[in-house]
């Protein structure tokens, strides 16, 4: 009888052994309700198609202050990829600038100031205090042909590899095909 329930023991104990190995092999993060929560509400305050997003992969965002920030990787139908703070469930990257491929040349054109108008739109809705905080930053924009591209940089702190920043980049068209922001993650 000793022996059937040192058996038992022992059973009980590799199953929970296996289970927590498992669970340590296990992918520590992926699809969230709160990740795709931040994704719809970006879609909305950047005017962007609510597309359904898919979870792609874990990775790093190699220009963010410590140039390895974890993120969360989504891409949406329309081929925009969208990456998640995992921390703090924040958008921080979209990349659309394969959208950019499948523009006519004769594209209709926005004014640089109605671009402008656009990005200071759109970090407003995305950067919580942004009128307050504004003042605290260093502004630039620069162009690339039909690319215009709208930054704000704070200082840079002891120990990062990369200012904080946030960028708006617009075609002409004012398809907005690139956004970070990593001036919100210590909010």
């Amino acid at each position: 009888m000793a022996h059937i329930h040192d058996a038992r023991w022992w059973v009980r104990c590799s199953i929970l052994l296996g289970l927590l190995i498992l669970g340590a092999c296990a992918p520590r993060t992926g699809p969230s309700d709160a990740r795709l929560a931040a994704i719809q509400e970006i879609q909305k305050s950047l005017e962007l198609p609510e597309a359904p997003v898919e979870f792609i992969e874990n990775g790093h965002m190699i220009n963010s202050p410590s140039g390895d920030l974890e993120v969360a990787v989504y891409q949406d139908s329309e081929g925009r990829v969208f990456s998640v703070h995992l921390a703090s469930n924040r958008v921080v990257e979209i990349d659309a600038r394969n959208l950019l491929e499948n523009l006519p040349a004769d594209a209709p054109s926005l004014t640089l100031e109605a671009l402008r108008e656009k990005a200071m739109r759109f970090f407003a809705a995305t950067i919580p205090n942004f009128e307050r905080l504004k003042s605290t930053w260093q502004y630039e924009e620069g162009q690339k042909g039909d690319n215009y591209f709208f930054n704000w940089y704070a200082p840079m702190q002891a120990g990062d590899l990369n200012r904080p920043f946030a960028q708006i980049a617009l075609h002409k068209s004012g398809l907005l095909f690139a956004f970070y922001n990593t001036l919100s993650l210590n909010e």
